[in-house]
């Protein structure tokens, strides 16, 4: 009906068809005008409106115009989907419009003209040509009988892929010419025009695809939640300009199949990003592909057969790891060499990325191998003020909120932000924070909703639209309760079949409790709540979709599980184990958004039920999830309470990642259970075994940081050996043992036992190379690792020289074995960092500089496989980098790897132990120090802000031993508000550093170089403010301290001393106090005077300089 109501007469120097994309503008073919600037348009049922001509073209495979109307011609048209055919496959297409013949007598009236369209006949001509079946009408005599279709649409699967122009001569009439969609959108003012009548950004779809894929369109939201939705588009895109640029050059590249990943948290803004990237490419001919989930081979095959470039985006990758295996192998074996850019998003990286890779097989290796990494870490990578990003979204959602008729609030965005602009405040931790900040704020009588408080108001906007949309029977009857709780299930679950979908619901409380009939209703009320994945190849049919964006759903899923339990513990036993997996990320993600206790407890009730199935799923789910708390709390649950045999609990701890930050301290705590239990009477080397679960224990605790712990543990598994006899696999562990010991050694700041255990390792796995057999291939392992250490630990004794040799006799192994084996590669970076600072130290900076380079290569692909483990480590290398980059005076290089280490760490500072929230500190003050360098002031004054706030919570929630971070953060913070001009503030603060200093070398008094620097601040500042009675108190405490220090600290601080001595002179002599001055004079020149004696001339300025001073001061 539609179609009917968009196909329309145009009438100009000839009559032709139009197609009309928005109320008043219409697509024709610019024959018709005959150089006119003017047309009337009609459409079925109205009067002939006047229009005119706002663009045309004719030259080459142009024939094409567009009219605007005075008036509308019709309303509430749905938004056109544009196609282009993209493989060489003929397809099916039609063409509406008017001919001559058309309509009854005295009628105006359209009509469809079937036919087949071969993409191929387009290549050289850029010209679409569509053989049509069945007669052609029949006219007058040497008049097409298609006269009057030129300008109709033509279309393949509901998508325009062009506009009919030319009956083809030489066929009988039975072929027709089009301008492909392709070739006006690549004119850059039809684009705009059209995005200017229509309101939205247009994109070329693969039409041979329509059927399977999402639309690229925008969602036409229904509900408070879906104006948030990414792809409801409410918002302007806004910000990551950057990335968005290197994301479109990587698309439009040469190549023909390339692959990209594209990482983040829920809400960072993933999705959108990728819609953005389509809407870009679509300006170069490209077709934008979103593949539903659960494509199938015929889907595959049309991809792999592209003739035409295409933007391929797949969605929850992670999710759909079988299905992409099978599309890149396919991909792989494809030569179409036209380009074709696979894009998966995903939130993380981890052991789905080496499925993947697996499953795509040797065909799409070198794909995988080469693919691009993006990561969107936070909202400090957007480069746009939270503030402006804010009022932007006030301003869209509210006219999204107001289209759908909802009340919202009155002012402007400038009155809604939560707190006066350049307010320093925490940060939000994701784009859709903002976006829901600023939708409650629209929505919410209330200005400027925290983010928790936002969620619980658009939850309850979605009430409304869960009853509006429930009233009829059955559903009237259920009550908000039972619809709360079908919505939780299916964003708990993710989408399902319908059968499955039937199944669950009769699970759930409230709702399986009433017939089938009412469940069935149910089903179908969900099928159309919210968007959901669509079939694909006639395969499944997803029957719900989850309720989004992800973090709202996971507010309410938190919500409602920790309200009412048996919605979790009803639904566990009939999901499958990825199901299972879905719905414990689910949860793990609603518990830091909600209340968590309640929800683990949850939890643990259900692992009590059934620990044997939940506890590997637990495992996969803690292992990928960015908030694993609650997931950690129940597998602790199986150990305290003993829910396993030994057996089950050894198949458990061979899933455990060998390196996982997630599950460290977990992973003690099992290693430590398996230590209890005795070993099998049946065991050949019971003493052996024994310490083999010693070793796994040991390298258990140095990953959880416990090191006196593995040193004790380490020992003991040495002493057991102490008792066997010499060879087999006892060597082995006697190397690895020693090597566990040393780095316990190293990390206690014990560094000449370290080196001593270091080298005796060296010596066990050097005698395993030599002597062969069948524990030889152990040696070269365990021999990189522990020169690696060794290296470390030799460089904190002092000898340079060996710890060097050591570095690169580590790479050279590592290197070796990294040549026959990939996934050793991570072990070849964890050396060539070590060599870095080794060179950095020894001077070398180039040499020093290609390692950092090497390293970080290969450690930014293992962190982005596989985060849990490698990602601390990026950072190092990192910060190693750029301490490099500043003494080769890459100021603006060092600052760009410093920016990614302090947003490396704030990531894991999030969720990890307060020791990721000291080197997020420390790694802020680096970013302060290298802003400043470069004139930056006031970003230097952001990120010092940020560090204090973070070490006051330090202190405040982890104790007293992080004051001096604390410390420090407020000089940075000082100096940082200096540069910016900001001088009261800067005093204040300064005045907080000496306070917390004092407090630190009374409690220390070794520790007291940053009173020091505090009251040399305060000096200044007093002297700035001409006050001098305070700024020679301020000198007086200085000199205080230091004599106050232990003897051998004040032999080493001499020069200080006297230069102390010498500033209160100085301030003495400005308050009139020639006696005093004359002493302090006095004290400096002794001091001078010992330090001229033990190296003559070092002091002779400064001996010449005091003198003058005390002969003012006697004046």
């Amino acid at each position: 009906m539609q179609e009917t109501r968009r196909t329309a007469v145009v009438r100009a120097a000839g009559q032709g068809s139009g197609h009309l994309l928005a109320p008043r503008l219409v697509l024709t073919a610019q024959h018709v005008l005959g150089g006119r600037t003017d047309a009337t348009v009609q459409v079925p049922g109205s009067d002939p409106v006047s229009c005119r001509v706002v663009w045309s073209r004719s030259d080459g495979p142009y024939d094409s115009a567009l009219l605007l109307a005075e008036q509308d011609l019709t309303r509430d048209l749905a938004p056109v989907r544009w196609g282009r055919l993209v493989t060489q496959d003929p397809a099916d297409t039609w063409i509406r419009g008017y001919t001559g013949h058309s309509g009854r007598t005295g009628t105006l009236g359209s009509t469809s003209f079937v036919g087949v369209l071969d993409p191929m006949e387009a290549v050289e001509s850029d010209r679409y040509v569509l053989s049509l079946t069945g007669t052609p009408p029949v006219g007058p005599e040497r008049v097409s009988p298609w006269a009057g279709l030129s300008g109709g649409a033509v279309w393949c699967a509901g998508t325009l892929v062009g506009v009919a122009v030319a009956d083809l001569p030489g066929w009988q009439h039975s072929r027709i010419e089009a301008v492909p969609s392709y070739v006006l959108f690549a004119d850059e003012a039809f684009r705009e025009l059209v995005r200017l009548h229509t309101g939205a950004t247009i994109h070329l779809e693969p039409a041979e695809f329509a059927d399977h894929t999402e639309s690229v369109e925008p969602l036409v939201p229904r509900s408070a939640a879906t104006l948030l939705h990414p792809r409801a588009e409410t918002v302007r895109f806004t910000g990551r300009r950057e990335l968005l640029d290197e994301m479109v050059a990587w698309s439009t590249a040469d190549d023909d199949l390339s692959m990209a990943v594209l990482t983040g948290a829920g809400g960072a803004g993933k999705t959108r990003l990728a819609r953005e990237l389509g809407h870009r490419v679509a300006a170069e001919r490209y077709a934008v592909v979103h593949l539903r989930r659960g494509s199938g081979p015929d889907q595959h095959r049309l991809l792999a057969g592209t003739t035409a470039p295409v933007l391929l985006v797949i969605d929850y990758a992670e999710s759909r790891v079988e299905e992409v295996g099978e599309l890149l192998r396919l991909l792989g074996r494809s030569t179409s060499g036209v380009p074709l850019r696979v894009l998966l998003v995903a939130r993380a990286l981890g052991q789905w990325w080496d499925e993947l890779r697996s499953l795509g097989g040797a065909e799409a290796a070198d794909t995988t191998a080469r693919a691009r990494r993006w990561s969107i870490l936070d909202t400090a990578s957007l480069g746009v003020a939270e503030d402006e990003i804010f009022r932007t979204a006030v301003a869209d959602l509210t006219r999204g909120a107001a289209a759908l008729g909802l009340p919202v609030a009155a002012g402007s965005p400038h009155d809604m932000l939560p707190e006066p602009p350049g307010t320093p405040r925490r940060p939000h931790r994701t784009v859709l924070d903002i976006h829901m900040a600023a939708l409650a704020s629209v929505l919410a009588p209330s200005a400027g909703p925290p983010v928790r408080d936002a969620q619980e108001a658009l939850i309850g906007h979605e009430s409304a639209y869960w009853r509006e949309t429930s009233r009829r029977a059955p559903l009237g009857a259920l009550g908000d309760a039972a619809l709360r709780n079908a919505v939780v299930t299916a964003t708990l679950v993710g989408p399902v079949p319908g059968a499955r979908a039937h199944a669950m619901l009769a699970r759930v409380p409230r709702v399986g409790d009433h017939p089938e009939s009412v469940r069935r209703a149910v089903a179908d009320w969900l099928h159309e709540l919210y968007p959901r994945p669509d079939s694909a190849d006639g395969g499944t049919t997803w029957q719900w979709g989850p309720l989004q964006p992800d973090p709202l759903g996971e507010f309410l899923v938190g919500r409602r599980v920790a309200a009412e339990p048996e919605i979790l513990l009803r639904l566990l036993p009939v999901l499958d184990g990825q199901e299972t997996v879905n719905a414990l990320l689910v949860l793990s993600r609603a518990a830091a958004q909600t209340e968590s206790e309640p929800l683990a407890d949850v939890l643990r009730t259900a692992v009590r039920s059934r620990p044997a199935h939940l506890a590997p799923l637990l495992v996969a789910a803690g292992t990928r999830s960015a908030e694993p708390a609650i997931l950690i709390a129940a597998l602790d649950q199986i150990l305290v309470e003993e829910l396993l045999p030994p057996g089950r609990l050894l198949d458990l701890a061979a899933r455990i990642p060998p390196l996982t930050r997630a599950l460290s301290s977990w992973s003690v705590r099992l290693h430590e259970k398996l230590l209890e239990v005795e070993p099998e009477p049946s065991a050949a080397d019971p003493h052996r075994e024994r310490a083999g679960t010693l070793h796994n224990l040991a390298g258990r605790q140095l990953g959880a940081h416990r090191n006196q712990e593995a040193l004790e543990t380490a020992t003991s598994g040495l002493r057991l050996l102490d008792t066997e006899g010499a060879g087999g696999f006892g060597d082995v562990l006697r190397g690895l043992l020693l090597h566990d010991r040393a780095t316990a050694l190293g990390r206690l700041g014990r560094f000449d036992e370290a080196v001593r255990d270091g080298r005796q390792s060296v010596a066990q796995f050097v005698a395993l190379q030599v002597t062969g057999g069948k524990n030889q291939s152990f040696a070269p392992l365990g021999l990189g690792a522990v020169l690696n250490n060794l290296s470390r630990h030799l460089a904190e004794t002092g000898d340079d020289e060996a710890a060097l040799a050591a570095a690169r006799r580590s790479v050279d192994t590592r290197r070796e074995l990294a040549a026959d084996d990939v996934t050793l590669l991570p072990d070849l970076a964890r050396s060539l960092s070590t060599l870095t600072t080794r060179l950095y130290e020894a001077g070398d900076l180039a040499a020093a500089m290609e390692a950092a380079n090497e390293s970080l290569s290969v450690r930014r692909r293992a962190a982005q496989d596989h985060p849990d483990a490698y990602l601390e480590e990026l950072a190092s290398i990192l910060r190693n980098r750029a301490r490099v980059l500043v003494d080769l005076g890459d100021l603006v290089g060092a600052l760009e790897d410093v920016r990614e280490d302090a947003a490396i760490r704030r990531q894991l500072a999030h969720s990890g132990p307060p020791r990721s929230r000291v080197q997020l500190v420390h790694a802020l003050n680096k970013l302060v120090d290298l802003r400043l360098r470069i004139g930056s002031p006031s970003e230097a004054v952001e990120a010092a802000v940020e560090a204090t706030g973070l070490a006051r919570r330090l202190v405040a929630e982890d104790g007293r031993r992080h004051l001096p971070l604390l410390g420090i953060s407020f000089l940075v913070q000082t100096r940082s508000l200096l540069h910016a001009s900001q001088a009261s503030v800067a005093y204040r603060v300064n005045i907080k550093a000496a306070q917390v200093f004092r407090t630190v070398h009374r409690e220390n008094p070794a520790d007291y170089e940053g009173l020091l620097d505090a009251l040399a601040n305060q000096a200044h500042f007093m002297s700035a403010a001409e006050r001098p009675k305070e700024e020679e108190q301020a000198a007086a405490e200085s000199v205080a301290l230091l004599a106050g220090l232990p003897a051998e600290l004040r032999d080493e601080l001499r020069a200080e001393t006297a230069a102390a001595h010498e500033y209160h002179a100085q301030t003495l002599i400005a308050l009139h106090r020639p006696e005093a001055a004359q002493e302090a004079c006095d004290a400096a020149l002794a001091l001078y005077r010992e330090l001229e004696r033990e190296d003559p001339g070092s002091c002779t300025e400064r001996l010449e300089k005091v003198a003058a001073l005390r002969d003012a001061a006697a004046s």
